[in-house]
């Protein structure tokens, strides 16, 4: 070690000598002791030597540091540590082996004597010396202290000399320093002592208005519509500094761009809305020529901000696969975010009902999750839950691409058994475990025997078993078996009630023929619009206007238009929650080239004004009309609505410049009266004549529909008050309630 420190001294010379005029080093002792720093010391402490037999020896029993700033002149200081070392005396020991006063001698290993004049006269004082070192990348330091004792009459009982502080050796930001002191030469008694000292960043209390390396420019953060704003002000004179954006993922830091912003003067940096998200954070740090490792300030203005969470669920995605009989999931977002996955049964009504808790996960972002032991079903699904609410749904039956109508109609049962050998099966309804014999599914127990014989013998599939020493196992068994023979007398129903008609129908062959041709005529107006998809987008004022927005959502799946409603997926909507879900209608009709219709209403108007801050209002708005504007807002600002959305009115409720000006950039149809222009617009380009004379007759029996329902509508008085969304269980009902009838054509 040393040999080291040999090393080192070649290499570097002491602190003071490294070190402006400004900043030497000093020493001081406490009173009775008299320190001096050496010029040009060795630092050799040299080998470790034996206690001498007489005579005294110097020991250090403690050594301890602290920071401290030294500084030319305001606002321009170093950081430094003061090294403080408490000295003792050890006395010779008598032939028992107890420690008694030791007595100076002239002669003991302590260095040497040495004659001073202290209070008018001449004195003896025992010189010896401190070594202290301290190494930091990629420099190293040392000094030499004399130290003299004086060898008056003393109390050499009182082992304690005093203290002898150290000022300073230099030390970084954020540095670390190893400091090592001992005697000269160091004996048995008297071991090195030696401490690891880290230094403070730039949130200690003195170092912001003191160190040059800690001072940075004023912040703060601006966040409009479009775009936020960090205003950049007050840079400290004479300095420049780096900015740099960055996402703060647990994976890493992504940074938002390539290039880093170098700051020289006031500055206003800008960021699209769009990518503003909980974890967008900001380092700063000043420029230093030949120094690239300036101290860095960390800012996440945003950790805490409601609508930068929101807009990373917006972009969060999750996939559900199955492999080899294994279920699992990825989960994709801007940013780390709070939640589990739960995966979820779904029923036939269509609400996720969770399964076991002890199948929940934590949410991890990019890494592939697996659910061990859970066997893949094409009911199964799993949702991202974050404090009590779903926010993202991903199932099993959308991975493996099958129809809405192919969804297994399979029961899911929880099955135990006690101590004593007894089987208990519960069935999940509606979200609940009911008894067996309970269950409506299972015809009130008519079934209960043969399903608890098929679940004892295995014949149903075993989709997860408990763990953690808990009794109990999730199963699912098909019904088609017992319902096979009423689903065949259904079906010679159906077959004799199409004899009957095509019997009855040849009976009347010029019947038949106005009704083919008729039928003809259809099939080329349904041709126009055929796989077309639509989502409408509206709000609820009141039941008659819902009822009136039912007709026309009727009348475009008459045409063979795949319309996605509010009205008609109030149980979707309730287990997804509004935003969830119209993102992903939106999503879905974007990819199959569909068409957004914004349908415009006075609470639609008054709604827009509240939501956009035009004015204030004291009607209470629709949650899911509000989520809608959120969902297609951006859009509109950035003009990306060309052959995607479409804007209309009822024309008799609301004319068409009551229409707020941002949505009519886009065609804007009042309707019934330019109901043909509306269709036109929905089936797009390439039509043929057929198609679009067939298309005009239709839109004739429309409007008649609509302008019923417009005058029903008109006899209503708003009330402004809406219903919040239905419990799942009466959800269809209310759906056939408010839903309009439509005349067939």
């Amino acid at each position: 070690m040393w040999k080291l420190a040999l090393a080192l001294v070649l290499l570097y010379p002491s602190s003071a000598a490294l070190q402006p005029e400004a900043f030497l080093d000093t020493v001081s002792c406490s009173d009775g002791l008299s320190c001096r720093l050496l010029e040009n010391a060795l630092c050799i402490a040299g080998e470790t030597e034996p206690d001498p037999e007489t005579g005294p020896v110097l020991v250090l029993t403690e050594m301890s540091m602290r920071n401290k700033l030294r500084c030319q002149k305001h606002r321009d200081c170093i950081l430094c540590v003061q090294v403080t070392l408490r000295l003792g005396l050890l006395g010779e020991k008598d032939d028992t082996g107890i420690e008694s006063p030791a007595q100076p001698d002239r002669g003991t290993s302590m260095t040497s004597t040495r004659l001073k004049k202290h209070n008018g006269k001449m004195e003896e004082f025992l010189q010896t010396h401190v070594l202290l070192s301290a190494e930091t990348y990629p420099s190293s330091h040392c000094a030499e202290v004399e130290v003299l004792i004086p060898l008056g009459p003393r109390d050499w009982y009182n082992n304690t000399l005093g203290l002898l502080h150290f000022d300073c050796f230099p030390i970084s930001i954020s540095g670390e320093l190893y400091v090592s002191a001992s005697t000269s030469p160091p004996y048995l008694s008297s071991p090195v002592l030696q401490l690891t000292h880290f230094g403070p960043d730039c949130s200690w209390h003195e170092a912001k208005d003191a160190l040059r390396l800690c001072q940075i420019p004023t912040m703060e953060v601006s966040v409009g519509l479009e775009e936020a704003v960090l205003h950049v002000w007050d840079i400290p004179e004479g300095q420049h500094f780096y900015l740099w954006l960055y996402l703060n993922q647990t994976s890493g830091l992504e940074g938002l761009s390539e290039n880093i912003t170098l700051l020289t003067a006031p500055e206003n940096v800008s960021l699209p809305i769009s990518q503003v998200f909980p974890c967008l954070c900001l380092q700063v740090w000043p420029k230093v020529e030949d120094y690239d490792d300036s101290p860095r300030t960390f800012l996440c203005p945003f950790t805490n901000n409601a609508e930068a969470l929101s807009r990373a669920w917006a972009k969060s995605h999750l996939k559900v696969k199955a492999f080899r009989e294994v279920l699992s999931c990825s989960f994709s977002a801007p940013c780390d975010l709070p939640g589990e996955l739960v995966p979820c049964w779904k029923g036939e009504d269509l609400a996720c009902h969770p399964l076991h808790p002890q199948l929940r996960k934590g949410l991890i972002r990019i890494e592939l999750q697996e659910f061990p032991g859970l066997r893949p079903h094409p009911n199964l699904c799993v949702q991202v839950i974050s404090k009590e609410s779903p926010y993202l749904q991903s199932c099993l039956q959308e991975e493996i691409k099958e129809n809405s109508h192919s969804m297994r109609q399979d029961l899911l049962f929880w099955t135990t058994l006690d101590s004593q050998g007894n089987f208990s099966a519960h069935v999940l309804e509606q979200g609940t475990w009911v008894h067996i014999a309970q269950a409506v599914s299972t015809r009130n127990g008519l079934l209960k025997e043969a399903l608890q014989n098929d679940l004892q013998s295995g014949e149903c599939m075993l989709m997860w078993q408990a763990e953690d020493g808990e009794n109990g196992t999730l199963w699912t068994c098909s019904l088609e078996k017992y319902y096979r023979t009423r689903w065949i007398l259904a079906w010679m129903i159906t077959l004799f009630g199409l004899c009957s008609i095509l019997f009855v129908l040849l009976l009347k062959k010029e019947a038949l023929k106005g009704w083919l041709r008729l039928l003809k005529e259809d099939y080329g107006s349904r041709g126009a619009l055929q796989g077309r998809h639509v989502l409408l987008l509206y709000s609820p004022d009141h039941v008659a206007f819902e009822r009136l927005v039912g007709t026309l959502a009727g009348a475009l799946t008459q045409l063979q238009v795949s319309v996605s409603l509010e009205l008609w997926s109030r149980g979707e909507l309730a287990s997804l929650g509004p935003m969830q879900w119209l993102h992903a209608q939106r999503q879905r009709i974007m990819q199959a080239g569909g068409t957004v219709v914004l349908l415009f209403s006075p609470g639609a108007v008054t709604s827009c004004a509240e939501w956009l801050g035009w004015k204030q209002t004291d009607a209470k708005p629709d949650n899911t009309f509000l989520a809608s504007l959120n969902c297609i807002l951006p859009d509109f600002q950035t003009g990306k609505t060309k052959g995607r959305y479409i804007v209309a009115c009822f024309e008799k409720l609301l004319a068409v410049n009551e229409i707020p000006g941002l949505f009519r950039s886009v065609p804007a149809y009042p309707l019934p009266s330019q109901l043909f222009a509306f269709l036109l617009a929905l089936a797009g380009p390439g039509i043929n004549y057929e198609q679009r004379s067939s298309l005009k007759r239709h839109a004739v029996w429309i409007s008649k529909s609509l302008e019923r329902a417009v005058k029903e509508c008109q006899q209503k008085e708003a009330s402004w008050q809406y219903s919040p969304l239905l419990p799942l269980q009466s959800a269809d009902q209310q759906i056939k309630e408010n839903s309009h009838p439509f005349v067939a054509f």
